[in-house]
């Protein structure tokens, strides 16, 4: 009897380790799946990019030495010479400093960051610390922000990197080519630099503030934006994922007018530029907020200026531009300068 028992409590363990292997397998079953459940998806490789791209080498020979012009008025991706092959040549020694195992030991071991939600106000803070924020990228709901989830529940590295300790780490970092990034820009605090990281799905819900530039050192990083005659609709209560799923679909494709429109804008800023018509910043700022998808104010029928950042690359977004990002990587890094353009 007692071998009996024996036998059976055997089988009954055995039966149970199965049924948890099932319920596993299942799991991630799920978890694929609802990676490719989406309307858009963030994993994909795929995503429409609209913007103009220019290799640094093309940048310099347009606009000289210093890169782009202050105020310049439209949307640009700036990528590195060489293609893929030549990635992080600019910040190669900042990307090898904030790879993922490599970064707390930048810091004090108990160093903590202050995080904000992903709403389009930044509404909420929370402190913690920095090793305990990149375990929650990567393990939380599958190391994933879904487009569901509230913008003040979805908690977001970004925006809150300041401090001293913050400052010395970001002197790593060279700043991007423009009239505004000199070092003697950065040293009389004409240019503030930011330091984020977030995982698949993160990302902020549009707002608009200065131009800049948003480098990604690490992983992707999708861009979206409107003039600023052009705000469009959102829900401020969640973070950009819930746009990119529930409106963006619905928006109309560019037209092979709109992409040639595009192409004539960044022409005839070039020309104008070397003749010195735009000879203020009022000039460019007109050539920028005169500027409508539809020629028209509003929201647009049409979809954004895009484009997926990757490592390596930046986007230079103009002056009160609308814009939102998205996380493309289950670890993105990336830099924001803000600078203080003017004639």
């Amino acid at each position: 009897m007692t071998m009996l028992m024996l036998s059976l409590h055997a089988t009954l363990g055995l039966l149970l380790n199965l049924l948890r292997l099932l319920k596993a397998a299942a799991d991630e079953c799920d978890v694929v799946d609802a990676k490719h459940q989406w309307n858009w998806d963030p994993y994909s490789n795929h995503h429409q990019c609209n913007i103009q791209r220019i290799t640094q080498t093309e940048l310099k020979r347009r606009f000289g030495a210093l890169g782009v012009p202050n105020l310049y008025p439209y949307p640009l991706v700036i990528v590195p010479d060489g293609g893929s092959n030549n990635k992080q040549a600019r910040n190669e020694h900042f990307a090898n400093l904030t790879m993922k195992e490599h970064l707390p030991l930048n810091f004090p071991p108990a160093f903590n960051v202050t995080l904000t939600g992903s709403d389009s106000l930044s509404s909420h803070r929370r402190t913690i610390p920095l090793k305990q924020y990149l375990y929650e990228i990567t393990n939380n709901n599958g190391g994933e922000t879904y487009p569901d989830q509230l913008g003040n529940q979805t908690w977001y590295l970004f925006g809150e990197t300041h401090s001293g300790e913050w400052a010395n780490f970001l002197q790593q970092y060279n700043l991007p080519p423009c009239h505004s990034c000199t070092q003697m820009h950065y040293h009389q605090s004409l240019i503030a630099l930011s330091f984020g990281i977030g995982n698949v799905g993160s990302g902020v819900q549009w707002h608009t503030h200065g131009p800049g530039f948003s480098e990604t050192i690490h992983g992707r990083k999708h861009w979206v934006l409107y003039p600023p005659g052009n705000r469009p609709s959102y829900n401020l209560n969640y973070a950009s994922r819930h746009w990119m799923e529930y409106t963006y679909p619905s928006l109309e494709d560019w037209t092979a007018h709109d992409f040639e429109r595009e192409h004539q804008n960044h022409e005839q800023f070039l020309h104008q530029w070397r003749r010195r018509s735009l000879n203020s910043s009022s000039d460019r700022k007109q050539a920028a907020t005169s500027y409508s998808m539809d020629d028209s104010e509003g929201p647009s029928m049409k979809k954004p200026w895009e484009c997926t950042i990757n490592a390596g690359e930046m986007l230079y977004f103009p002056d009160q531009w609308h814009h939102a990002t998205i996380n493309n990587s289950p670890y993105t890094v990336f830099v924001s300068s803000f600078t203080s353009e003017h004639e």
